[in-house]
């Protein structure tokens, strides 16, 4: 009598049960990971406006008003008060610097979010506020806090 011999390999249904398998696993991480990626960049930014914030504070200390604008001059805050100067945000937008014409120390720096845009600000410097989306927040940082932004956790 002859001994039966097992096939070696897979079946057509235990490969399609693997890859069944992997799609559902796929379908739930990969929008997570979407996720965990804009928060690290949402709080990347929330990490350099404070950095920016304080440099353009120090400044003001230094000089009794905030800087025009954020430019390379001999005297500005990227060369004199902050080592490492991000001039983007994370989703590389540029930053939103403005400073109030009627009160020259008071100041506020704002990223766009993941969108890049903005509600805006008026002629004295104050920030219109915009409606709440997701990523979308618009992060203000004005005078030594967080005068807009989103919730963390």
């Amino acid at each position: 009598m002859e001994k039966y011999k097992e096939k070696e390999g897979f079946t057509l249904i235990e490969l399609l049960i693997v890859v069944a398998i992997i799609g559902i696993v796929a379908a739930i991480a990969i929008p997570n990971l979407l996720v965990a990626i804009q928060k690290s960049k949402q709080k990347a930014t929330i990490g350099d406006i404070k950095t920016i914030g304080n440099a353009i504070g120090a400044y003001s200390t230094d000089n009794y008003y905030a800087p025009a604008d954020l430019s390379f001059g001999p005297t500005s805050v990227r060369i004199l008060y902050i080592r490492n100067f991000p001039t983007t945000d994370s989703w590389e937008y540029e930053w939103s610097y403005t400073r109030n014409n009627s009160d020259p120390s008071v100041y506020s720096i704002a990223s766009g979010g993941k969108d890049g845009t903005f509600a805006g600000w008026n002629q004295n410097g104050y920030y219109i506020m915009n409606s709440y989306f997701d990523f979308n927040y618009d992060i203000i940082f004005s005078v030594g806090i967080f005068a807009y932004g989103p919730r963390i956790k």
